[in-house]
């Protein structure tokens, strides 16, 4: 008989499962859970879409890194919090930081001590609490290459329409010209999605049903309505 194949040991099962409860209660308003999935780990299932389940499903094998994951989640939900209603609430998670008063950062950096030793695991012990200004630490905070959130769209629109212009006429065309690059557009949607998941969906929608013949239009008006749309293709679905 083959033996199943056991993906996490036994001393770092007990340690996630530590791990877990030290954050217990922490995103009870997230659309984030911690499950103990025996021999596979751990998992963290994130952004649930009722009926099609979570959006994210990330698997642990090791409490130190579980830990570093639910920090950062527990983290960049208090920075959203205290953003919220001020010139920082279109900030990327770095500037929020850096625009806290030294007392705020000192408050956050003892809650990472106080879930450290929530665990007691001994290793998440010795590594953690990074100065909160330190380079170490910073690099965990995800930076972007431009402001998402004050990017002038509708010049790329118009580079884009100069771009298609030259294409039509027959004239050399530079992807350049358009002023942003694959890239960037791909940073952006992973931007979208860290920060405004619901609009990042609509727009995965959008170009899914444009994608598969819809006229935009039409596209734009069933992306802004998932739940009709789910509606409609489900009553088909019953009548094929």
């Amino acid at each position: 008989m083959k033996r199943e194949q056991t993906y996490i040991t036994d001393g770092e099962k007990i340690n996630c499962q530590k791990v877990a409860d030290a954050f217990a209660g922490q995103f009870d308003s997230e659309d984030l859970i911690i499950l103990n999935a025996g021999r596979y780990g751990f998992v963290k299932l994130q952004y649930f879409k009722f009926p099609f389940g979570f959006d994210t499903v990330d698997s642990y094998y090791e409490s130190k890194s579980l830990f570093d994951e639910l920090w950062q989640e527990w983290l960049h939900t208090q920075l959203l919090s205290l953003s919220a209603g001020t010139p920082m609430a279109d900030m990327d998670y770095a500037d929020i930081l850096k625009c806290l008063p030294e007392e705020k950062r000192k408050e956050l950096l003892d809650r990472q001590l106080y879930f450290a030793e929530k665990t007691g695991v001994k290793d998440i012990l010795e590594k953690t609490a990074p100065d909160l200004w330190s380079e170490e630490f910073m690099k965990t905070i995800k930076t972007w290459s431009k402001d998402w959130a004050h990017f002038d769209w509708a010049q790329i629109q118009e580079n884009l329409c100069g771009v298609e212009k030259k294409r039509q006429e027959g004239k050399p065309v530079d992807t350049s010209e358009i002023g942003i690059t694959l890239d960037e557009l791909k940073e952006y949607f992973e931007w979208l999605y860290d920060t405004h998941p619901d609009i990042y969906s609509k727009n995965i929608l959008y170009m899914t049903l444009v994608q598969a013949g819809m006229p935009p239009d039409e596209a734009a008006q069933w992306s802004d309505h998932p739940a009709e749309l789910e509606k409609a293709l489900n009553e088909l679905s019953e009548n094929i």
